[in-house]
């Protein structure tokens, strides 16, 4: 398989998972639910190009991926060195919501640039989730895995994710 088609099946893969993981959220104006908070940094618009460009995530112009249910602004990169895709998305979940669902089994707890964060296989392994405490919800780094992938386990993927989460820290921003 072509390196190209391979990238480019990650980001499609990257992009179902995304848009799963937020079909299984109750729906805003349910009876005794909260609202859900306001989202507003988008990683395609905020995160600085330069930063991009030296983590390697700028083999093409970033693809947004935004939801609604629940308030999510995700940008797809890609990468030649691994090839490989991820997604980073400002999402309106909080660690509690993770923790408590069954779409996602934790991994570790550990802290990047200060912040806490949850590492976490999504549920089905296809990827990893690199979830960073920010409020008023979670910066998530999402990398998938398979056999017909570079990364072929949950611990590869982790690795890069946790990798890019760490060298784009200085540029969190201090509310989503």
């Amino acid at each position: 398989m072509s390196q190209h088609r391979k990238r480019v099946g990650s980001v499609f893969i990257l992009a179902a998972v995304f848009a799963l993981s937020a079909c299984n959220q109750a729906v805003e104006g349910q009876p005794g639910q909260q609202p859900m908070p306001d989202i507003t940094f988008h990683p395609c618009d905020e995160l600085p190009p330069d930063a991009i460009h030296a983590v390697g995530l700028d083999v093409r112009p970033p693809e947004r991926d935004d939801t609604d249910v629940p308030r999510a602004l995700g940008c797809g990169y890609l990468s030649n060195d691994p090839n490989y895709g991820i997604t980073i998305a400002a999402r309106a979940e909080t660690f509690d919501d993770i923790e408590s669902s069954d779409r996602f089994n934790v991994l570790r707890e550990t802290k990047i640039g200060g912040r806490d964060v949850l590492v976490s296989d999504f549920r089905g392994g296809s990827a990893c989730t690199v979830s960073v405490a920010i409020e008023p919800g979670i910066l998530e780094f999402m990398i998938g895995y398979s056999e017909l992938e570079d990364f072929t386990t949950v611990d590869e993927a982790c690795d890069q994710a946790t990798k890019v989460a760490t060298a784009l820290a200085p540029y969190f921003p201090d509310h989503l």
